[in-house]
């Protein structure tokens, strides 16, 4: 028997009548559906909407109070009615019976409730079609058609159909995909010899069905002994308990994405039943205790013997706050080459350096990490990135640090800054745009320190600071100096790197006398891609690259006589697939991340072709209301007919 918690309802009903009209009626519901447990049953909708079953008794608005009805909170927050509170009928009270969004619970009757369907040899096999079955292209032609932009229609051919039918037996398939079939246990002991059918399978999805338990997902993956890839993201699994798991030397990929895990000891259990998983996906999990189960009460790592061929690891939303206590401990996982941190709340990346004997002991074959969404505000913050010798790929989007600054400029700044990055936020970096990103970086911090020498940046100390004379503002200088030093520690590597092209600047970044820095000029060339004057020649132009975009685009008017309203500007380096469009024309260059030697593209929208366009489309609009309304004239001709006939005959029977 379940037994239900009471407290709410008992809490707003106090006769005595009332608790045992509850307690028997609730009772009686348990022994018919044990199925029904409050935070864990799952249910569906007809419409394919699933949520949680939190409440099961009689509900107070009810016209009769000894139905039983489920308290559902639904997945979609704008599913149901309510936040799972009513008004009674007797007491005109708020009664609250369990608690959701405003606009997500909804109250079942329990003929209504669907707890979802077994996985059975049948629901498998109906993913197929029958080598036999009626073609859906009979002839190659599929029974709809494409209307052109002439307004004529052509036929849709469908190639292939029989050849492609042939390889999705699931004799022959090696993964299968099972998603949001309402599937919530395995299929009954007597059915499961036929599932020997398909002990072959190596890969099968069961993403978004009602899975709620170990046990029944635990039973499932036992009845596939070959499977090296498993999905059972978005099913409500929660942690494992007390089950034991067994053995999956098999299981290669388990991916838990929004299974509502809590703690990392599930996490744990896992990697000590499936020692060769290979890519393990936990985004949106709670895994605030981590550390509780990575280290020891002397702070030494607990996973030594665990996650040894991980390849893979998503921690994307997992209430990670730190990077020292919580991801540290991985850094001897000898084979994890992608870690995924989206969206969590680690403000500071901590890595020490590896020692003199080995320069690879943290992280040694990470070459791809992503931070985007964290409270990352500072570049410092991430400067032991370069421990990491391995690092090749880094994804940040979405923090503050890369808020405040323009698209091109974070580009350019991570580039400079970690030197062994191939890839920033899934770009490839030319080796061109490297060099061009430390010289401009070299160029910021140089001019910073010349600046802080002159005494422009310390308002309090004059430009004779530095003389013998005045002793506290060579302090101050100094100190300053030592903290820009410290806040780019890659500075003077780069400064010798570039050296050779860079003399002047250098000499005047490394002394302590006064000097002024050109402004930072780049060479581009403006090409007009516009009907009427796209065979002038091209602007070849030295520009700053604090230039704002709308004046770039004054002077294309003038040079190319297209209207700046007109104007799109694009601009391409050297090994671009696609150009990248300039569209606000209160930035600069600079954010947009243009280097020395980019092209510019000036287009011009075509307004015939706009207003002919809008005109199309405004025609398809009304040739569809005029055919939705033929239709809707037809049926409700056809609906009067059969109401005449209808009548006829009855005033004939009458007769």
């Amino acid at each position: 028997m379940v037994l239900y918690n009471t407290t709410p309802y008992l809490q707003a009903h106090r006769s005595q009548e009332k608790i045992f009209n509850f307690l028997f009626y609730g009772c009686m519901t348990a022994m018919a559906h044990v199925d029904l447990i409050p935070n864990v049953t799952r249910v569906q909708d007809s419409s394919g909407f699933v949520g949680t079953v939190l409440y099961v008794g009689p509900v107070a608005s009810a016209k009769s109070p000894d139905e039983i009805y489920a308290g559902i909170s639904w997945d979609d927050v704008t599913r149901g009615k309510h936040d799972g509170s009513v008004i009674s009928r007797t007491t005109n009270e708020i009664v609250r019976h369990f608690k959701c969004g405003p606009t997500q619970g909804s109250f079942l009757r329990l003929s209504k409730v669907d707890t979802g369907v077994p996985l059975t040899p049948e629901l498998m096999r109906s993913r197929y079609v029958k080598p036999d079955a009626e073609l859906i292209a009979p002839g190659n032609l599929l029974p709809h058609v494409a209307r052109t932009s002439s307004g004529r229609e052509k036929p849709i051919e469908f190639w292939g159909e029989v050849k492609i039918r042939r390889r999705q037996q699931l004799e022959v398939v090696a993964e299968i995909s099972l998603r949001m079939l309402g599937i919530s246990r395995p299929c009954a002991a007597e059915d499961r010899g036929q599932m020997e059918e398909f002990s072959h399978l190596t890969g099968i999805d069961l993403a978004g069905n009602l899975l709620s338990n170990w046990e029944d997902v635990l039973a499932i993956l036992k009845q596939f002994p070959n499977l090296q890839s498993v999905s059972l993201a978005s099913n409500r699994i929660n942690d494992v308990g007390s089950v034991n798991i067994g053995e999956f030397t098999h299981l290669k990929a388990l991916n838990l994405n929004n299974c509502n895990i809590g703690s990392f000891r599930t996490v744990q259990l896992l990697g000590q039943s499936m020692p060769n998983l290979e890519d393990l996906c936990l985004a949106h999990a709670n895994l605030s205790d981590i550390q509780t189960y990575t280290s020891d009460d002397n702070g030494a790592p607990q996973l030594k013997n665990l996650f040894r061929n991980l390849v893979l690891l998503d921690f994307s939303d997992c209430h990670i706050t730190s990077w020292g206590t919580q991801i540290l401990p991985f850094h001897a996982l000898p084979k994890l080459e992608s870690l995924v941190l989206n969206d969590n709340a680690i403000e500071a990346v901590i890595i020490p350096k590896g020692s003199s004997n080995n320069e690879q002991s943290f992280f040694q074959a990470l070459a791809s990490l992503q931070l985007a969404g964290n409270p990352i505000s500072k570049w410092i913050a991430l400067d032991d990135l370069n421990n990491i010798t391995s690092l090749r790929s880094l994804r940040l989007r979405n923090t503050p640090l890369t808020e405040s600054l323009g698209v091109g400029e974070v580009r350019s700044t991570a580039i400079a800054r970690f030197s062994k990055l191939e890839y920033f936020n899934a770009s490839p970096i030319s080796e061109r745009e490297r060099v061009e990103a430390e010289r401009r970086y070299v160029s910021t911090v140089a001019r910073e320190l010349l600046l802080i020498s002159s005494g422009a940046l310390l308002p309090g100390v004059s430009k004779q600071s530095s003389n013998e004379e005045n002793m506290d503002g060579v302090v101050d200088v100094n100190l300053k100096q030592a903290e820009v030093y410290a806040r780019h520690p890659r500075f003077q590597d780069l400064v010798l790197k570039h050296k050779d092209t860079m003399t002047a600047l250098t000499a005047g970044s490394s002394s302590s006398q006064g000097g002024k820095l050109g402004e930072d000029i780049i060479n581009v060339t403006i090409r007009s891609m516009a009907a009427g004057s796209c065979d002038l020649q091209p602007l070849q132009k030295r520009l700053p690259r604090s230039l704002q975009v709308g004046r770039i685009k004054a002077m294309c008017a003038r040079a190319f006589g297209v209207d700046v309203d007109l104007q799109i500007l694009h601009f391409r380096v050297e090994g671009d697939p696609f150009p990248s469009e300039l569209d606000d024309e209160d930035n600069s260059l600079a954010y947009y991340g243009v280097t020395d030697g980019a092209e510019i593209l000036v287009n011009e929208i075509d307004v015939v072709a706009k207003e002919r366009e809008k005109a199309r489309h405004a025609e398809e609009h009304t040739r569809r209301i005029e055919k939705h309304e033929q239709h809707i004239s037809i049926v409700q001709s056809a609906q009067k007919t059969d109401h005449r006939i209808g009548y006829v005959a009855t005033d004939t029977v009458q007769k």
